[in-house]
Parts: C-alpha cells; structure tokens; sequence
C-alpha cells in the first residue's frame, strides 16, 4: 500500500488521535508535548495534536506538513474524479489479485481495501492504457512488480495532481 519509507498523513492522524486521547487522560508526558506549541492550548483539541505531531516531524503547521506529505497513495486512487466507476472491492489483497489474474484490470488501494478497475481509467490519471510503467508494475499498484517503475508512476501523479 502506501511507502513505508515515511509516513503517511493517515500515520500522523491517527497519532495526534493518540496524543489526544492520552492527554485528555492526564498522561503528563502527552500533556507536556503541547508546551512546545507557541501558544499552549487551556483546552486541548485535535487540531492542537495535530499541530504537535507536525512540529515533531519538523513543520512548521499541520498544513505544511500536509503539503509537504504529497499525495497520500493509500487514499488517492478513491478520491474525487475516480470515484464514479463501478469497481470490484476487496477486504484482503490476495482476494483482489485473484480477481484482476482472473479478469485483467487495475489493482489499486484504498486505505486498507483494495479494487480493480479498468485500465481505461488510466486515461484519468494522464497515462496511456498500456503505459510500458504500469505494465512493469503488472497493473498493480500494492505489490509492484516493479519499484521502479512504480516510483515514476508515482512521481508523475504527484506532478499532475499537486500544486507545487
């Protein structure tokens, strides 16, 4: 699914969640995190543990840090424009790389579930259908068969589908 070089922005979230959670319980380490914020919160909400986490990882906001993440491939593939295709979805991997052996396709994540969808929603995302790097990949973007041709692929969507 998505690299585990560096976290994902889900990583983050569910971070800062714990973090809330243990300072609304009186943990003082959890608690002693928040002093680090410019202006410690009387009331700590989430988007305070969000802004603690995201100095932890050495930004300045949670906004720059989102930024700076890129986009989040656990959740792209399910966003907003790819979302009108009736696909097959699966709970584990093996299920859904049966079905796209079984009838071709496009095997892709959503966080922790995966589909198939027709290689004509490449066009979507800027590619050919038989793109030579999807192809590598075996038209599977969760277990490439190729890194690196994945990490071109990745790179290009990071190009077309983020202001930078």
């Amino acid at each position: 699914m998505p690299d585990t070089a560096s976290p994902t922005l889900d990583h983050y979230k569910r971070d800062a969640a714990r973090l809330l959670k243990q300072a609304r319980a009186g943990d003082a380490t959890a608690l002693q995190r928040f002093q680090r914020l410019d202006n410690p919160p009387a009331e700590i909400q989430l988007k305070h543990a969000l802004a603690v986490v995201a100095g932890e990882a050495g930004h300045d906001s949670w906004t720059d840090l989102k930024q700076a993440s890129g986009l989040d491939f656990s959740e792209f593939f399910g966003g907003h424009g790819l979302r009108d295709s009736l696909n097959p979805w699966f709970n584990n991997y093996d299920e859904a790389k049966a079905f796209q052996t079984e009838n071709g396709g496009v095997l892709l994540p959503y966080r922790h579930h995966f589909f198939v969808s027709s290689t004509a929603m490449l066009a979507r995302l800027g590619f050919e259908e038989d793109h030579a790097d999807w192809q590598a990949i075996g038209f599977d973007f969760v277990r490439p068969a190729s890194a690196e041709a994945q990490t071109r692929i990745k790179a290009g969507l990071q190009r077309r589908f983020t202001s930078a």
